[in-house]
């Protein structure tokens, strides 16, 4: 069933309810079946077998629901009830719902959203249950705010001991910053252990506190010796004072290096036990260490070195799709489906997954993808001996289940499972203390709940985070691959073909050797990990990463995909452009994708996310949408039957042809008769603003009206001059026909334009019609040609829409390339009447907008449209998708699949 199947169905059921076609005891059954329940599950519900309710007019079955029926005006009072029974955790219930059939309360367990509304609107609400049909809502975890005031304190603190330590003379001094940022990780690790248990309560800041002076000139002797006795077992430590002595057995390579800790002030003094004392450490993700990086280090340092911030927010987008969804939808069918009896077994068996499934990250900073993914295993590996438990003790009860088997002394998530590859020495350094620290963490909830757990200290190994550069390391050496159950996951760093250093080109060179399918030269720097990933899995072997959208738009898209889905890759899983956000400070306003891929041979199970929900499809292309096609390539003729598209004049001046208002007034006044050769002049800024500039345009101004025009003269001779400085020969070679342009475009009809960047675009691309007497910047595309059906095909939804998936992107607007827009925009065959048709809709559109002078093309399609603006426009949507098609499409996605489909059909399936 696809969603406007399951709408249906919901309203035609309340539809059914209130004329008493259908019994109200039925309505919960039937709810179920709209969504795509199998009846047979349904069945056994309703005849008792998986009801676990044991009062009328309730039904409840584990992992589903928890419904009653309500008295009149008593369904708040039950829905706040039946969620405080303590069954709802225990049998992991997704929905309550409560109904007297006048009003109808929800509530999703799992996200925590309400819903609360008269009966007869829950068709209009009937996305609050797809998660039934496995449709289920992104709603990701929000962030700590306990990491951002960690981060922010951190960064004070550094800035205190800078001032105290570096002078203008060493203040970049690159040695000596590194061994800041080591005793800056060490002093992580002790306010992390005296607030989780690994030292004694408040143990390092009060010590601290007690044998330092106030005014901090004895903090560095004391921490020197401090770390001394950390990377000291207990049997070689000899004599020591109590406060040193009661210190724990560190280990791990943690303090083992002797780097002198820097001088301390008052303020810096107080500020180090700040941070300690005030602080509630066990409250902060491990992954604190990357927004503390970033709070830290030069952004200048910080993006040169590849070291990528990512938030859990961002990280779960990545790993739920990838493989935690899967493993938990295994989980809950062994509880929901699997016979009593082999519950056991096959639970044992996931847990026998999950301890052998490989994590890779290979751009992995200071681990937070790793530390995420290795702490939502073990919650997992939580449920499954909790379960196991359970199991294990109706077996000593009534011996239904057999032996159990159960051992959970210990976890079998092991640090060992987890590799990184991360370029920054000291980033790789953080990335095996966080790890350590996420063990720790989840060591203490193991506790918890099941009363013992592997100690501490003294350290063990962590993960295997290897310092190096991903695109010059064989990964297979770094994560050997013997067919094992492996992940690769991260956010590799992302920077455009002309924005590379010349190290960071070699690499993309280094990787793409003897890869005869690419582009190099014009490669996002990401694409190398998408080629080293497509080329190392295999098998059910999966990988995903979060990419700039720039991948998967424009020129890129043939660039990069052509050759990677040449190997044997699929994309298996796509969450197409959202905002980049994360919980450190300043942070960038980019959009990005999440890209999975997976073997060709084992990837039959594609999804999509859209609108929030995941899709499952038979294919996604580049452009991240369901349509069988691998790459828009752009064309230097249209494919369609349009008129060219070509650019707009380029005089290469230096400003002298071009005046403002009074500039141009100015002129006159000295010389009134250059009048005639002052025209318009259009570029994206005059058009969005409707303040023009003027040109004096002298292609056909003859030598002798020169002569008579002195200040005209003297425009020529600034021009000339101009181009003569210049060191490109083309420019100089200009200086020899100072009256003309380096690009000329003159259209003898009016004609139509489109700017070369719209920024903010939303729900309209603004075409423009300017007089054959205007000029055209080249900051606007020129179609010399003023047929409104034209205007009307680019200015409609249908167009943006292809635009929008095709285009390049400037910020969250959009930078129009005819080769690659409008060349390949496909336009089926349409009689005159069809044209008329559309011309008329698209003279209404002028109309409107002439109607509303006074306002400027940038606030006529703002969010402040006038409605009789939208409405033209609206009627214009309808009558050119009625070109393509009788069908009523209603999401975006349809629309541009039906673009895909007959631009294949254009192309013969070539994509060219």
């Amino acid at each position: 069933m696809n969603i406007s199947q399951m709408e249906e169905a919901v309203k035609n059921l309340v539809s059914d309810l209130v004329s008493s076609k259908v019994d109200q005891n039925e309505f919960i059954y039937q709810l179920m079946v709209a969504y795509g329940h199998r009846k047979t599950t349904i069945g056994r519900i309703k005849s008792g077998e998986r009801n676990l309710a044991k009062v009328e007019g309730e039904v409840r079955a584990k992992r589903h629901i928890y419904f009653k029926q309500s008295q009149n005006d008593c369904v708040l009072l039950d829905i706040d009830n039946m969620k405080k029974e303590p069954s709802v955790a225990r049998d992991k219930i997704r929905f309550v719902i409560a109904t007297d059939f006048n009003q109808l309360v929800a509530l999703d367990t799992r996200t925590h959203d309400t819903l609360d509304i008269e009966f007869t609107e829950l068709g209009k609400h009937f996305d609050f249950f797809l998660p039934w049909a496995g449709m289920e809502k992104a709603v990701y975890k929000g962030e700590n705010p306990a990491d951002v005031k960690a981060a922010e304190k951190m960064a004070k603190l550094f800035d205190l001991i800078k001032a105290d330590n570096f002078s203008e003379e060493n203040k970049d001094d690159t040695n000596a910053l590194h061994n800041l940022n080591v005793f800056l990780t060490r002093l992580l690790f002790c306010f992390f252990a005296e607030d989780t248990g690994i030292f004694k309560q408040n143990q390092f800041s009060a010590e601290l506190e007690s044998h330092t002076k106030v005014d901090g000139s004895d903090v560095d002797g004391y921490l020197n010796r401090l770390f001394e006795v950390l990377n000291t077992s207990k049997d070689n430590r000899g004599d020591l004072p109590d406060y040193l002595a009661n210190f724990e057995y560190v280990n791990g390579g943690l303090f083992a290096n002797t780097i002198a800790s820097p001088r301390f002030s008052t303020k810096s003094r107080k500020m180090l036990i700040e941070c300690g004392s005030e602080l509630d450490w066990s409250d902060i993700n491990p992954d604190i260490f990357g927004s503390m990086i970033q709070a830290v280090v030069h952004p200048d340092q910080r993006g040169g070195m590849g070291m990528h911030y990512t938030s859990v927010t961002n990280i779960m987008k990545v790993i739920e799709p990838l493989f935690l969804d899967e493993l938990y939808a295994e989980f809950e069918n062994i509880e929901d489906n699997i016979d009593a009896k082999l519950k056991p077994s096959r639970l044992r068996k996931l847990h026998d997954r999950i301890a052998e499934i490989i994590i890779f990250d290979p751009a992995c900073g200071s681990g937070n993808f790793l530390i995420i993914a290795f702490k939502e295993l073990r919650k997992l590996e939580m449920e499954i001996i909790k379960r196991l438990q359970e199991l294990d003790q109706n077996d000593n009860q009534d011996d239904l289940f057999g032996d159990v088997g159960l051992d959970s002394s210990f976890s079998r998530i092991k640090l060992s499972q987890f590799y990184g590859i991360e370029l920054d020495d000291f980033a790789h350094e953080v990335a095996i203390l966080s790890l350590w620290l996420a063990e720790h963490q989840m060591n203490v909830e193991f506790k918890a709940e099941f009363g013992e757990c592997e100690p501490t200290l003294p350290l063990q190994s962590s993960g295997q985070i290897v310092a190096g550069n991903a695109l010059r390391l064989n990964w297979f050496s770094v994560c050997p691959n013997n067919g094992e159950e492996i992940h690769i996951i991260g956010n590799p760093p992302y920077i455009g073909a002309r924005k590379q250093s010349p190290e960071q080109k070699e690499d993309m060179k280094h990787t793409f050797f003897n890869e005869n399918s690419f582009n190099i030269g014009s490669l996002d720097y990401i694409a190398g990990w998408f080629l080293k990933g497509a080329n190392y899995i295999s098998g059910t072997q999966k990988f995903a990463f979060v990419s700039t959208s720039s991948i998967c738009q424009g020129e890129q898209v043939s660039f990069m995909w052509d050759g990677i889905l040449r190997k044997n890759v699929n994309i298996i899983l796509a969450i197409p452009a959202f905002k980049w956000t994360n919980n450190a400070k300043n942070q960038a306003g980019v959009y990005c994708v999440i890209v999975g891929l997976g073997s060709k041979d084992k990837s039959s199970n594609k999804k999509i996310l859209v609108d929030n929900y995941w899709n499952s499809v038979a294919y996604i292309n580049p452009y991240l949408t369901s349509t069988n096609i691998t790459a828009v390539k752009p064309r230097s003729t249209p494919l369609s039957s349009l008129p060219k598209m070509g650019i707009g004049n380029k005089p290469v001046d230096g400003g002298g042809f071009l005046f403002t208002e009074n500039e141009k007034n100015s002129f006159l006044e000295i010389e009134p008769k250059a009048k005639p050769f002052f025209k318009k002049w259009f570029g994206a800024q005059e058009f969005n603003s409707g303040v023009y500039r003027w040109c004096l345009s002298l292609q056909k101004i003859s030598d002798e009206e020169i002569s008579n025009l002195p200040q005209v003269a003297r425009v020529i001779e600034k021009v000339k001059a101009f181009r003569l400085k210049s060191t490109s020969k083309p420019t100089i070679k200009l200086a020899g026909t100072p009256r003309n342009f380096h690009v000329e475009n003159f259209p003898s009809t009016n004609f139509l334009i489109i700017p070369k960047v719209s920024s903010s675009v939303k729900d309209y691309l603004p075409v423009g019609l300017l007089k054959k007497e205007d000029l055209a910047s080249d900051l606007l595309n020129v179609i010399s040609s003023e047929d409104l059906f034209f205007m009307g095909l680019l200015s409609s939804k249908i167009h943006l829409i292809w635009t929008t998936a095709v285009s390049g992107k400037f910020g969250n607007g959009i930078r129009y390339s005819s080769k690659i827009c409008y060349n390949t925009f496909p336009v089926p065959e349409v009689t005159e009447e069809q044209k008329n048709q559309v011309r008329s809709a698209a003279l209404n559109v002028l109309l409107e907008r002439e109607a509303y002078s006074d306002m400027s093309i940038s606030r006529l399609y703002s969010d402040s449209m006038p409605i009789s603006l939208k409405k033209a426009h609206e009627i214009l949507d309808k009558t050119v998708e009625q070109l393509y098609t009788a069908e009523l499409l209603d999401t975006e996605e349809e629309k541009l699949n039906l673009l895909f489909n007959l631009y294949n059909k254009m192309t013969g399936g070539q994509n060219a």
